[in-house]
């Protein structure tokens, strides 16, 4: 009986040791999934974004529009009277990103003025995209291609475009840009050479003041393009660098031809590596881009034949670099990182240059911001502006320069603040006419 007893104690004494050093495993409770936006508002893009970091946001704190993402276009509108056509006017296009986290259901307003009249209103609701569906680290509240119809107007000259923001849960409206645009015409004919007639006019926004206007975007591995279009293949392996210009193309110019960059760092060429033609390779693409074509018969040798046609069109191009950035390291590409300093890149193809850009790395790799963006103009993230140098007399890209930057501003009529950017601006050339010229006053 004693013997048994003792069993038993030994026992308990075994069991009870074991369990103050076995740590008993704790129920997982999931977290609840967060709420994500409704695909069907958001390209297609942008909702299979991966999970980034970002390493840099161009303006913290607060609410802002993002300068560099703005984009206008007039509509044209016609109808047809007594089997001719016959212009009704146009309709201001809005594309709108504004850096913030806003409610579902929040909406812009963009509302076109002249001399305080209100000359058009329109209305679109945004799409939201918040962290973590935007795993790039930014919220934002954004529209591309807003229109109203019914908003057509025949006003031609210089107009302010408001732009509220409308709270989705409170309607509050929030006026948070105001921008500048000049709206334009170009005639049309129509018809045979025996009776040629009158075609309804195209409307158009003037961008000659962006010419000087570059930004540098890096971007992650597995992000989008800037404007999050025209980017078909938006998954990579690796971060890219990419600067985004303007023009108001060449004939050349629209087929965006592949040029070589050509970079140094306090003075100091640097070679690419990787194997020729590659090596230093900067592959371009037009992201946004409108054009409109002027037509007459009024010269005498178009009387016959095929009428007289000047396109004016403007471009946004996103050409990306040979180069990479953060900790990346490749053998076909160098990382800004390995050269702080002074930067100064050049465009060129068979020798020639067509563009020149420079900016500042500091020691962490990333590139410094330009003085305009402090309090001045607003970018997305890891985007900086950058010194732009377009050779005299323009290039084989450019079919029209006009040097009007310093007076009408960036970016939609941001004034110029800085020294920098003055001198930026007050150095573009001339080449060609502004606008197109009837075919009787081309000399």
């Amino acid at each position: 009986m004693l013997k048994m007893l003792m069993t038993i104690l030994l026992a308990l004494f075994v069991f009870e040791n074991a369990s103050a050093q076995i740590k008993m495993p704790k129920i997982f409770k999931p977290k609840p999934t967060p709420s994500m936006p409704n695909p069907s508002q958001i390209p297609t893009e942008q909702t299979r974004q991966e999970n980034q970091p970002t390493e840099s946001i161009s303006q913290k704190g607060g609410n802002y529009v993002d300068d560099g993402f703005t984009w206008f276009e007039a509509v044209s509108f016609q109808e047809n009277v007594n089997n001719a056509p016959v212009s009704t006017g146009w309709a201001l296009k809005s594309s709108i990103r504004l850096i913030g986290e806003f409610p579902d259901r929040s909406a812009f307003k963009m509302v076109v003025t002249r001399a305080g009249k209100t000359v058009a209103t329109t209305r679109c609701e945004g799409y939201s995209n918040r962290i973590p569906a935007n795993a790039l680290g930014v919220s934002f509240l954004w529209t591309i291609g807003c229109w109203k119809k019914d908003t057509a107007t025949k006003e031609l000259g210089k107009f302010d475009v408001q732009v509220f923001a409308i709270n989705g849960d409170t309607d509050a409206e929030t006026l948070v840009r105001t921008y500048k645009i000049e709206i334009l015409k170009v005639d049309r004919v129509r018809g045979g050479t025996s009776n040629p007639q009158p075609d309804a006019p195209h409307y158009f926004i003037s961008r000659h003041a962006e010419a000087p206007v570059s930004f540098l975007f890096l971007r992650p591995r597995s992000a989008y393009s800037y404007v999050g279009s025209g980017d078909r293949s938006p998954k990579t392996n690796i971060n890219t660098v990419e600067i985004y210009f303007n023009l108001s193309p060449s004939k050349e110019g629209k087929s965006l031809p592949d040029g070589y960059l050509r970079c140094s760092v306090d003075g100091k060429r640097l070679q690419m590596p990787g194997a020729q033609p590659y090596a230093d390779q900067a592959v371009s693409s037009a992201d946004r881009r409108y054009e409109v074509i002027y037509t007459d018969r009024l010269a005498p040798k178009y009387k016959t034949g095929t009428e007289f046609r000047d396109e004016i069109d403007f471009t946004m191009v996103r050409m990306v670099l040979p180069l990479t950035f953060g900790e990346e390291r490749n053998i076909t590409r160098l990382t800004m990182k390995d050269y702080p300093g002074n930067w100064e890149c050049s465009l060129m193809n068979n020798g020639e240059i067509w563009r020149t850009w420079r900016w500042k790395v500091g020691r962490d790799g990333m590139p410094e911001k330009h003085p305009e963006q402090n309090g001045n103009i607003n970018l997305y993230y890891n985007s900086y502006l950058i010194d732009t140098e377009i050779p005299s007399g323009g290039t084989i890209l450019d079919k029209r320069l006009v040097p009007v930057s310093v007076t009408e501003g960036l970016f939609y009529g941001q004034k110029w603040k800085t020294p920098e950017g003055k001198a930026m601006a007050g150095k573009v050339p001339t080449k060609g006419n502004p606008f197109p010229l009837p075919s009787n006053k081309i000399q």
